[in-house]
């Protein structure tokens, strides 16, 4: 009879154990997230060393920044864009920049010939202005006022461009 009566686990080394061992020690290698420095001396690693940790450098302009920034205010508030258009079609029926200033604008207001009501204009006008103000205050703006000065001319300068076989955007004129 030839059954196995006995069994032991074997180290590589040959020595023998018995099977109810309930561990061995071993030197294992145990993957881990660790943080791995990108700087050394304040100084990026170079692309080579980047790559290995599966990184890129991505450069960006100033108007790409921008088109993401701004594109970003029109989406989280789509009537920020109602009132940026609208604010945009007063400047261009007083012929005048997206940057002008208010005395541009008050002094081409009183020199039109095609404004009847120049006081409504006027005033609705300041109303859009206001209501842009309102937007960028609920996109978040901790200073709506200074920000409305300091982009309305960028802010139309990234107005989307509205598609003509959507109802819901204004047709351009």
């Amino acid at each position: 009879m030839n059954e196995i009566v006995k069994r032991t686990l074997v180290t590589a080394s040959g020595e023998e154990l018995d099977i109810r061992t309930p561990y061995v020690v071993r030197e294992v290698l145990t993957p881990q997230q660790m943080r791995v420095p990108l700087y050394i001396n304040g100084v990026l690693k170079n692309t080579e060393e980047l790559a290995e940790l599966g990184l890129t450098v991505r450069e960006y302009t100033q108007d790409e920044l921008d088109a993401i920034f701004y594109a970003g205010l029109y989406a989280s508030n789509p009537d920020l864009e109602t009132r940026v258009r609208q604010y945009a079609d007063m400047l261009d029926t007083l012929d005048l920049e997206p940057a002008s200033s208010l005395d541009d604008i008050m002094t081409a207001i009183e020199a039109s010939d095609t404004i009847a009501d120049k006081v409504a204009f006027g005033l609705q006008a300041k109303t859009v202005y206001d209501a842009i103000t309102c937007n960028l205050e609920f996109c978040g703006s901790e200073t709506p006022l200074v920000d409305t000065y300091t982009q309305l001319a960028k802010l139309i300068e990234y107005l989307p461009q509205s598609d003509p076989s959507d109802p819901s955007t204004p047709e351009e004129e």
